[in-house]
């Protein structure tokens, strides 16, 4: 066969293959596998109380409980036992595993469109307000405006979706980021920055592990930060769309606020500096 023939006809096959239905090319079904497999892997990201952590060599946290529940519905729904196996991953890796069907669910990842574009989202589950973390003896106030003043250093944990919601706000303020909640808070507690803007949860977490801080303050006008899960984008959408209809249902049954809560106090996070009358 010439050259021209051979070149005619690899461009016919690479047609043909991009020319392929989107479902062929996505991950098979998770529903299947999960049925098949009788085993839902639930991603975690290590040590992040309250969403999850060890406790007595137990996996602990509300994205533990969340799991648990999720697998009872779908246990019912596929007429046998689910069990789960736990995955390990980070924030730099989590929807790289989620893509590729290491991981078949995720809790505690805030809803955005660019995490749409990457993966099936479902909920929200829950909603977290966004708090700022004050240094010892600060206290501007607790709107958004009383903090955003060019004298006033912030730190916040980079990436998140706090951080967007923080520079959207405040044109004023300074902000320094940090990789880890760790830096973020140490920044706080040497007093390089006056305050630290996360959502509440993790901002329940900073104050442990910078105990000499001062209030944690919940701005107004309240912010809140949809959250949810994620699920892989696969060929048919059905373990997606039943988590989604599964998550509709565990917020209006109030069993989600209540796993939050329990998991605040279980973790052994300071429950007595939860804004009064919070809800998620």
């Amino acid at each position: 066969m010439g050259l021209k023939k051979l070149a005619a006809l690899a461009a016919i096959l690479a047609f043909a293959g991009l020319a392929q239905p989107a479902a062929a090319q996505q991950v098979a079904s998770s529903w299947d596998k999960i049925s098949s497999q009788k085993t839902l892997k639930v991603g975690l990201i290590p040590n992040r109380p309250p969403y999850q952590y060890l406790l007595n060599g137990e996996q602990e946290g509300l994205a533990i409980q969340m799991g648990k529940d999720l697998a009872a519905a779908l246990s019912k729904e596929m007429g046998g036992e689910i069990k789960i196996s736990y995955v390990q991953s980070t924030w730099a890796t989590i929807v790289l595993d989620i893509q590729a069907g290491n991981v078949d669910v995720f809790f505690g990842m805030t809803d955005s469109e660019e995490r749409r574009k990457a993966v099936a989202m479902f909920g929200p589950l829950y909603s977290v307000p966004v708090v700022a973390l004050n240094a010892a003896n600060f206290n501007p106030g607790d709107k958004w405006a009383d903090y955003d003043k060019d004298t006033v250093n912030i730190a916040t944990i980079m990436g998140t979706t706090d951080e967007e919601a923080a520079k959207a706000v405040m044109k004023n303020a300074k902000f320094r980021g940090h990789r880890t909640l760790a830096e973020a808070a140490l920044d706080v507690q040497s007093g390089r920055s006056q305050a630290l803007v996360t959502s509440l949860l993790i901002g329940l977490d900073a104050s442990t592990k910078a105990p000499n801080t001062g209030k944690l303050m919940l701005l107004q006008p309240v912010q809140t930060a949809p959250s949810g899960g994620g699920a892989t984008k696969d060929a048919d959408g059905r373990f997606a769309a039943f988590a989604q209809k599964w998550s509709v249902e565990y917020h209006q049954s109030g069993r989600a606020q209540t796993v939050i809560t329990e998991a605040i106090a279980k973790s052994g996070l300071p429950v007595e500096k939860l804004p009064a009358g919070v809800k998620f």
